[in-house]
Order: C-alpha cells, then sequence, then structure tokens
C-alpha cells in the first residue's frame, strides 16, 4: 500500500537522523513534536477516545507509535492543543493515552502546550485563566510526564489572562534539573567540592571546587546548589555553570542572622548528577 510505503519512508528517516547525531555525539537529544493524536479509536481499538480530523498515523504518515517503540527517538512531545474536557480531543484524555505510549520505553514525553490559544479561541475554557494552570497541574499528577514545551514563547511574552505571572511566581517559582536519560548515559561526575561559605553584605558566597579533570573523569557541565535552614528540609536552590575549577555563586536570598547549610552536587550536560559535598554551614 502507498499508505505503508510512505509511513516507512517517514520511519526510516527518523531512525537514520537519530543514528547519524548519536555517531557524531553521543550525547544530544533526538526528539519530536507530533500532532497530538496518532489514531482515534474509531480507527484503531488502541488509539485515543478522541475524534480528530487529523491523525499522525492516517493523514500525516507519522507512526509515532513505532518511534517510541523502535527507541528512535529520545523524548516525543505531543501537541495536545486542546483544552480539558474538549469534545473532539480532550487534553486530559491525551495526556493519560501518550503517557501509556511510553510505559516502559526509553523516551521521555513531554507535553506540547498551546500557549498561543490562551484568550484567543472559540472553545470557551481558553477564556478561562485556570484552564492553562489546570492543564500543568494534571501533567504533574502523570508520573510519566517529565515537562512542558510551550508554543510559544511569543505568546506567553504577552501575559495573556496573567498566565506569565503565574508561571514565574507560582507554577515554576522553584528551580529543577533536567531529567535524567540513562539510556544515553548513566554516568555521573565526581563530587565537587564547597570549600567555604563567606558572608557579605550581598549574601552567602559559596566557594566550589571541581574534581581535576582528565580523561578518565567525567566532566562538569555546571554545579546543582542545595540550601537548608539549619539542617533540615534540603531544596534546590539554583543551578551555576560551571566556567572553572575554582568558581563561586553568590546566594543573594540568604536572611541575614539566618543559619543556612549548603550542599553542592556536578551534573554532566545529561544531567547526571554526582553525590551532594560535604555540607557547609553559615
Amino acid at each position: 500500500k502507498i499508505d505503508d510505503w510512505r509511513r516507512d519512508n517517514v520511519n526510516q528517516l527518523v531512525k537514520q537522523i537519530n543514528q547519524t547525531i548519536k555517531a557524531a555525539k553521543p550525547y544530544v537529544k533526538f526528539g519530536i513534536s507530533p500532532f497530538g493524536v496518532w489514531r482515534n479509536a474509531a480507527d484503531d481499538p488502541t488509539g485515543s477516545n478522541t475524534k480528530a480530523g487529523v491523525r499522525n498515523y492516517d493523514d500525516l504518515y507519522a507512526d509515532t507509535r513505532h518511534w517510541i517503540q523502535e527507541g528512535d527517538i529520545d523524548y516525543i512531545a505531543p501537541q495536545i492543543y486542546w483544552s480539558i474536557g474538549f469534545n473532539a480531543a480532550a487534553y486530559d484524555v491525551l495526556a493519560d493515552w501518550w503517557s501509556n505510549e511510553v510505559k516502559n520505553r526509553p523516551v521521555h514525553l513531554y507535553i506540547g502546550q498551546a500557549a498561543y490559544k490562551i484568550n484567543n479561541n472559540f472553545d470557551p475554557p481558553w477564556s478561562e485563566p485556570e484552564e492553562y494552570v489546570r492543564q500543568i497541574t494534571l501533567n504533574r499528577q502523570l508520573d510519566l510526564v517529565k515537562g512542558s514545551m510551550h508554543f510559544s514563547l511569543k505568546d506567553l511574552n504577552k501575559n495573556p489572562l496573567g498566565i506569565k505571572d503565574r508561571l514565574i511566581t507560582e507554577l515554576y517559582s522553584q528551580p529543577a534539573l533536567v531529567p535524567q536519560m540513562p539510556w544515553l548515559d548513566s554516568t555521573a561526575p565526581k563530587m565537587p567540592k564547597l570549600t567555604k561559605v563567606t558572608e557579605n553584605k550581598n549574601g552567602n558566597l559559596l566557594h566550589m571546587k571541581d574534581h581535576p579533570s582528565n580523561h578518565k573523569t567525567k566532566e562538569t557541565a555546571y554545579y546543582a546548589i542545595y540550601r537548608a535552614e539549619g539542617e533540615k528540609n534540603k531544596t534546590l536552590l539554583a543551578t551555576a555553570r560551571k566556567t572553572n575549577e575554582q568558581q563561586t555563586f553568590l546566594d543573594d536570598t540568604a536572611e541575614p542572622n539566618t543559619k543556612y547549610t549548603y550542599y553542592v552536587t556536578s551534573a554532566d550536560r545529561l544531567h547526571n548528577e554526582s553525590k551532594a559535598s560535604k555540607r557547609k554551614t553559615k
């Protein structure tokens, strides 16, 4: 069939792109952001409970399931550009369906979110300030959803219904490390040293030292800085790109006359994280 031939051509292209990338730079992640529906359940009983007018498999000749099952991509970011409960293709139905697609597979799932539709679409929920928040909250209830890709930045920067402010102050108020991809590499760098913490008028200054670099040790790409008040409730404070073997980081959020305990880890470009350094208290 001509349709199978077309899908096979696309499958071969995806596989060859991944192989070519990995041959040159094994640490580079390759992923695709396809249309949000693979097939409707009416087309295939294992498809999603949707009534989409366009389908990846049948109309775009993009067999996303094949790429996932063959390990030809490192992540997939389906464009689930509909609201929760939308009749033809509900966000919640599709987020759950895609979660099942990547289950037990070496592929990360990031959801493509329709920032461009906020307060700019005929579907009533897009005019509600809480719709986008509900979608991200739903993502966090699904263990296999590793994050979001927002389309697009220019739309977020317009701050429709105050969503940019909400992302900054609520949903993304705390830093987070990028999820690891152990199928690409699972070896972490050696532990760094937190040599001292000094106080100045701008906050607490951390002095860090990386492990000596040589061909046998994993290269550090950045440091993750953790802080606890006293010695409890350690949380990620920030990340700092490595610049040289010794560097500093200023914690300008430290409150005067407050006891803090700091820890530092090293991470490589694939976000494999070392053990934490010995703590330093200030």
